[in-house]
């Protein structure tokens, strides 16, 4: 008897946690889960019917890559710009303790 999707997919989160994985580990994890599932590959998964044509299949691999390529693009994006903002934040804080380290003397004397 095998595992539910949800059974799994827990024992794979307590491994990752447990193995100091990060939210990257954790989100491949739960979407390998969630294909594995589609596939029918647990228990109590249910496989989906839908009768297309080879055209209209082909059309949906072919949107579904280029959204997958999309999200990918997105995430580097959005991660150069986390990277400029923690860049901008460490120097404004560097800034405050300079400001903090020259005014401080001239407000206890």
């Amino acid at each position: 008897m095998g595992q539910t999707a949800e059974a799994d997919l827990k024992v794979r989160l307590d491994a990752i946690r447990s193995l100091g994985g990060d939210q990257a580990a954790v989100d491949a994890a739960i979407a390998r889960n969630i294909l594995h599932e589609e596939l029918g590959q647990f228990e109590d998964s249910t496989l989906a019917t839908y009768n297309l044509d080879d055209t209209t299949r082909d059309r949906l691999i072919a949107h579904a890559r280029q959204d997958a390529a999309h999200a990918i693009m997105g995430i580097g994006t959005l991660t150069n710009e986390v990277r400029g903002l923690r860049r901008s934040i460490s120097a404004v804080v560097v800034l405050l303790v300079v400001l903090i380290a020259v005014e401080l003397p001239r407000y206890f004397a």
